[in-house]
Formats: C-alpha cells, structure tokens, sequence
C-alpha cells in the first residue's frame, strides 16, 4: 500500500501528536504549532504564528532555558544534525490548573529540501512526567477560544453575504451598455478565482509535503494504524529500522508481528482503540522474533498510543509513537546488578562502611553500622554520620571530610563514635575515591576501623614516657651540671681525660634533647603547646641557628632570599623546627658539601626551604616523614623518629603548611610556609 497522499492524515499525526512540537523557518519564524505545544503554552496560532521563537519564548523561565534554545536552533540549523538539549525545568507561559512546572527535553530535526538544505526545523518537547489532569481543561480552555473565533468568522461571513446581495441588486439596474463591461469583468474575475484556486493548492500541496518530511525525517519511530484491524497505513524509516527485515505496509499488526498478539502491548492497542484514552508506556520488556537466530530477543521500548478521530468524531486509528530503550535498560539493571554485588561486599567485611556522592551525601551504611550504633535505617543518612560523632571531634571531622573530597585522593584521620549505649570508642576513618576511566570520581567509600584498644595503648605509653621523661629530667640536669663543672677543671686532668670529659659532655646534651624531645611530643598528643608570638627577622633567626648546627668545615650554607622579612610567630618554636631542618640536612647528606636556605615571600605567606644534595628518600616514604616515630629505615643515624613530627605540629599550631620533596641520587629538600 503507498503513503496516503490527503492532506487530513498528515495533519492528524502532527495535531494528535502526544508531544508538543512547533516548526520554525531558517529565521527561527514560527510558521506551525500542534495541540499539545498550545496546551503547554497556553496559546492560539494568533499569538505565536509568524512571530520568532525569541519574543514568542519571551516570557520563558529560567532565562538561560530561552539562550540554549536559541543557540541549538542555530546549531541544528548549520550542522543539519539533529540535536537534543539536556533537561530543564520549565515554567509554562500561563498556568493551567495551577501546575506550571515541567522538566522538559527538546529535541530539534533539521527538515532538508531535495537540494539537502535546511527549509524548517522541527523541535519536539519530550517530558518524563505526564499531568493528565490539566489536559481536559486546557482543551476546553483552547475550544471554547477556537469555537469564539468560529462565531466571529460566522458573523464575517453574513456581512459579507449581505455585501453580495446589495451589489448584484445594483448590477441588475445597469444599462445594457454596461453588460459587456460586467461580462469582461466576470471573465476577469473568473480567472483571477482560478489563479487563486491554484495558490491554495500549491500551498496545501507545499504544507503537505512539509509535513510529509518531517515525519519521515523524525528520530522517534511513527506509524499509523487504520481501523479496528490495525492495518500499517503510514510508517516512517525510524518505525521501520525497528522491523527492519519485516515487511509492515498494508498488513495488519497481527500479521506483521504475530508474537506480539496475546503479549500486554496487544491487549492496551485495543483497548486504546476502544475507550480513546492516550497511553503511555515506560521500558516495557516486548519478546520479538529475531529472524536471524530464530529465537526471541528481549527488547525494552517506551512508546505511546494515540487514537486517531474522523471527521465525525469517531475512532478510525491509532497513532503510535515508539522508542528503543534496550540498551539503556540494560546498562541500568548492569548497574544495578553491580550496585548489588557492592553492598554484598560492603556488608561482609567486618569495619563500619558507607558509600556518598561526589558532593559528600551519604546515601549508604552497611550493616555494621546499625549494629554499632543501634540505628534502624530511618533516620536521616546524610547527617547520621555527624550526629554519632564526639563534640569535640566534629570540627576536626567536618574540616577532614571536605579537604579529602575536595583533593579527589585517598585520605585518612582518627575520631570518636557512639556506640548504642552513648559510649565512644577511637575509629580510623579512610576514604578512597572510586574513579572511571578519566580519573574522574564517581563516588566515594567510607570506612571505619576500630582502633580504640590501639588508642588506650598509646595513652599508656605517652603516659610511660611522660613520667621517665619527667623522671629522668632531674638527674640528667644533674649530671649534666657535674659535666660542665669537670670541664671547668679539666685543664688538670690528662689529655686522656679531657676527651673523655667533653665526649662525655656530648652524651648528656643528646639524652637531654631526647628527653626535650620526649616531652614536647607528649604535650603536643595531649593538646598542643602554648605559643608565645612576636615579631623578629628571619634572616638573623637562621644566622642565629646555623652557629649551634655548622661548628666545623663540613658543609657550608648559603642564605638566599628576602634578607629584610619579618614575621610574627613563636620565636623559640620556629628556631626550633630550623634547627631540626638543618641539623637533618648535616645529619642525613654527609656528602653534601652545601646547604642551602631560601627564604620566599609569596603573597601573604613566607615560605622557609632547606635544600640539600645528599642521597635522597624514595618517594614511597616521603609521605610518612612527618608522623610520629616515623624512621627511613636506610637511615643509619640515631633517634626516635620524632623530631620531624615537631616541626609538624608547630608549624600545624602557626596555621602553616610543612612538606618535603625529595629525588634518590640527587637530594632533598623541606619547607615550611608561615602566614605573615
């Protein structure tokens, strides 16, 4: 059977079309609308025929909705490609039955002549809501305005009946001299009809071949069923791309896909057909033949039944809009499949576990989490986390939390939680990014380790070390007193002596800086160390440490930099973590005959480095520097890993920032910024 060449049919499609369309010439003109893009608008082909989509959408919000409009007319309209904005909510021009608010996806269909140029482009509003409830009332709304235009247009024409008879009785008083004017003017009048007859024609004929391509043009699948039998009547190349070895036109539905009868699909068709109403369905699984294989592929379509009225009101078709979903759903239940798989995973291990978006919602807890807590899964998850917290660790958690998400990286740190009995226990939180292929994060894993028998431990032994040291302090001092009066009378002694005297000088001041060290660790893990700020030069602060750590000719240092900045900081402290940089650089680079010390104002900071080109430390350690009784193990030096973790911490207490950059075979170099 060939595509029915009437007029009627065509329009049928466009005006019964369950999603607004309107068409628009190469000057973005509105030159069409549909029904259903009158209903969303709330307009009538006077309001918006001939006028751009620009002042037409004028009014539309929000603004940038009404920008990328017109930006992907122009797009489709250069490239000859469809196009397909994202979704967006949009505000109707006026509200019908109170509901405004849609979120819309426009599709735009560049319509080519035969010279494959672009005469029109259709845009195609697709929603994944459907509000049948405004629908009745917006049509009347439209039809009762329609019907006021039909009485208008009646009572035109009575006048202009009367306007006939007043002028043939006039011409039935004309002389007979006139009659070969009056019959000249007929024969004119005659021909200038038939010209017009023939521009209506041409301009039916024009509109109907319009419309013809942009159904054929379309990307959703369209065909039309005629009579109760369902016969394929028109179907464009998108239907037939579905069926594409199938043979369709002039056949029945039923013998065209006869796996289809006795599916849901068969049975909504005809009951479509039978009550009128539209329906609408969403990623419905249809078994088709595969003609191939001879077995039945699942396939997932959402489509949309539409009965198609006479002139008489009565149904006599159905219109049938479809899409293909089939990868799109099972790209969604892979996911899912997975997602399931996860939280199975999630749900085995024996730490505390949760999952949140990129923007830091929580949106899953395993189930050791409401074991632990002894929540039931109703409370509110993006705030769960916080709300088992400690108060005085929800600060340092808030701070952590968003500096991890913010890095896109791994990150770790310690804080307390409450358990279903409101007692607390220490936990390890780590973080870890789950990223696709481009690096970039699409969710994140939480978990919660229980370290707090690991905690009480380290409580006892920054107890342990607190007492020895405090313990250990006096007589060291004591000794260290002796020392320093032997030393005064060494000049009696043998040589033999006086180098075991000042070797023995030596000992005491290093145990007395390990017992310093001990307890400046201890009161940094119970709270911190108070500072005492002032203002001085760092300049002369670094001359000033270089005399306690360059004694001999060893190695030399070179101060670069600012020689004039000042800042307002604990004196004592930064001299310090100085010390402790260089005395490293010394202790660490034996081969490095020159040290280097810059100091860098960068915009409101001051950044201190020490640079030395010793051997180096593998770029897995460099991280673990700064942590407490940390120790490289290729270091032959002795100490307790602590010194380093001081600098840390003070520098931490001055709101600064403190690193390392090191390169095996070539050197090392630490720094620390200070705010000024």
């Amino acid at each position: 059977m060939m595509i029915p060449s009437n007029e009627q049919l065509f329009q049928s499609v466009f005006n019964y079309a369950t999603l607004p369309m309107f068409v628009v010439n190469t000057d973005f003109i509105i030159i069409a609308h549909n029904k259903q893009h009158k209903i969303i608008s709330n307009t009538l082909d006077q309001d918006v025929i001939g006028v751009n989509v620009s002042a037409a959408f004028e009014s539309l919000t929000p603004a940038e909705a009404l920008t990328l409009l017109m930006d992907n007319l122009m797009l489709s309209k250069n490239s000859k490609e469809v196009v397909q904005l994202p979704s967006f909510q949009f505000v109707s021009l006026a509200p019908v039955n109170d509901i405004t608010e849609h979120s819309w996806r426009i599709e735009i269909v560049p319509v080519l002549n035969h010279a494959q140029e672009v005469d029109y482009l259709l845009t195609i509003w697709h929603t994944d809501h459907i509000h049948a409830e405004i629908l009745p009332a917006a049509q009347t709304q439209l039809g009762e305005e329609l019907a006021a235009t039909g009485e208008q247009l009646e009572a035109g024409t009575e006048q202009l009946e009367a306007a006939v008879e007043e002028i043939e009785a006039i011409n039935d008083e004309l002389t007979q001299t006139q009659e070969k004017l009056n019959k000249l003017s007929q024969e004119l009048e005659e021909k200038e009809n038939l010209d017009d007859h023939s521009d209506k024609k041409q301009a039916v004929e024009s509109q109907r071949d319009r419309l013809k391509r942009f159904l054929m043009q379309a990307p959703a699948g369209i065909c039309v069923l005629d009579g109760p039998e369902f016969v394929f009547e028109l179907i464009n190349p998108s239907f037939q791309e579905l069926f594409p070895n199938r043979d369709l036109l002039g056949k029945t539905f039923v013998a065209a896909l006869p796996e289809i009868k006795g599916q849901l699909m068969w049975e909504i068709l005809q009951e479509v057909y039978a009550t009128g109403e539209t329906f609408q369905g969403s990623e419905m699984l249809i078994p088709l033949a595969n003609e191939e294989t001879g077995n039945a592929d699942e396939r997932y379509f959402n489509f949309i039944y539409q009965a198609r009225f006479d002139s008489a009101g009565k149904i006599d078709g159905i219109l049938l809009f479809v899409y293909e979903v089939t990868d799109m759903v099972l790209v969604r239940l892979e996911v899912e499949e997975n997602e399931q798989r996860f939280r199975l995973l999630l749900n085995a291990i024996p730490q505390i576990a949760w999952t949140n978006t990129v923007e830091g919602e929580i949106n899953f807890y395993n189930e050791q989490w409401y074991s632990y807590t002894g929540m039931d899964g109703e409370e509110n998850q993006r705030m769960a986390l916080r709300q088992m917290m400690h108060p005085d660790d929800l600060k340092n958690h808030i701070e952590k939390f968003k500096a991890i998400l913010a890095s896109e990286d791994s990150g770790h740190y310690e804080t307390r939680l409450k358990d279903e009995d409101g007692g607390y226990k220490w936990y390890l939180i780590r973080m870890q990014p789950i990223k696709d292929d481009e690096g970039v994060v699409l969710l994140w894993i939480g978990t919660a380790t229980d370290i707090n028998d690991l905690k009480i431990l380290q409580q006892q032994k920054d107890d342990f070390i607190s007492i020895a040291s405090h313990e250990l302090k006096t007589p060291v001092a004591s000794l260290k007193a002796s020392m320093q009066l032997l030393d005064r009378m060494k000049h009696n002694s043998s040589e033999k002596m006086q180098s075991l005297i000042g070797l023995a000088g030596k000992s005491v001041d290093k145990v007395s800086g390990l017992i310093d060290s001990l307890l400046d660790s201890n009161q940094l893990a119970q709270g911190g160390i108070p500072l005492n700020k002032t203002l001085f030069n760092l300049y002369e602060l670094i001359e000033s440490c270089a005399v306690h750590v360059f004694r001999d000719d060893q190695s030399q240092l070179i101060i670069t930099g600012d020689k004039d900045l000042s800042v307002h900081a604990d004196q004592e402290r930064i001299e310090q973590v100085i010390i402790n940089m260089l005395t490293n650089a010394v202790k660490y680079a034996p081969g490095s005959k020159e040290i280097n010390i810059n100091i860098e104002k960068i915009t409101d900071t001051v950044r201190v480095s020490v640079t030395d080109k010793g051997p180096g430390i593998p770029a897995e350690k460099t991280p673990y520097l700064f942590d407490r009784y940390y120790r490289v193990e290729e270091s032959r030096q002795p100490g307790l890993g602590l010194g380093l973790y001081i600098c840390a911490e003070i520098i931490a207490k001055h709101e600064g920032k403190i690193g390392a950059e090191s390169e095996v075979g070539v050197g090392s170099t630490f720094w620390f910024i200070l705010p000024l």
